[in-house]
């Protein structure tokens, strides 16, 4: 019982301190157009698949929090669609650095997947420290590579 409050107030806290945003309420880009010439199209998709990557985030909090695994694994399944396509992804910042950036998407996906066995084996306290994991991953990518 006190594993699962430590896990709920721990889901609560990172909540709080990583608010999710949706990827595309950044403002302007100042992205550097010049680098590749698709890049106006790869940043499109790219922040469609942060607002997926943000509601799926958001659909595995409220799981967690309801203790609900049904929702869990959904908001997992979500978690991992939203990752498929990453490898056309480029930083908004940072470029020279893409392939730190690209390990930082391959570690977001090996988190995931130990998440979803957490929440697979209904061990959703474990699930919960995993999410918080995932979202260190999450601020350490924005923080690098975000504008």
């Amino acid at each position: 019982m006190r594993t699962r409050k430590n896990a709920f107030l721990l889901v609560i806290f990172l909540v709080w301190v990583f608010p999710l945003q949706p990827a595309t309420a950044h403002g302007p880009s100042g992205h550097d157009e010049h680098i590749a010439t698709d890049s106006g199209a790869a940043m499109k998709a790219q922040h469609e698949r942060m607002a997926n990557f943000r509601n799926a985030a958001q659909t595995l909090c409220d799981a967690i929090v309801r203790n609900d695994s049904r929702m869990a694994v959904e908001g997992t399944v979500q978690l991992q669609k939203s990752l498929e396509g990453h490898e056309k992804d480029i930083p908004h910042k940072n470029r020279k650095l893409a392939k730190e950036f690209h390990a930082l998407y391959t570690e977001l996906g090996k988190r995931t997947e130990r998440m979803k066995a957490s929440i697979r084996s209904n061990d959703l306290s474990k699930a919960a420290a995993s999410y918080g994991q995932v979202l260190a991953v999450c601020a350490t990518c924005h923080k690098k590579f975000r504008d």
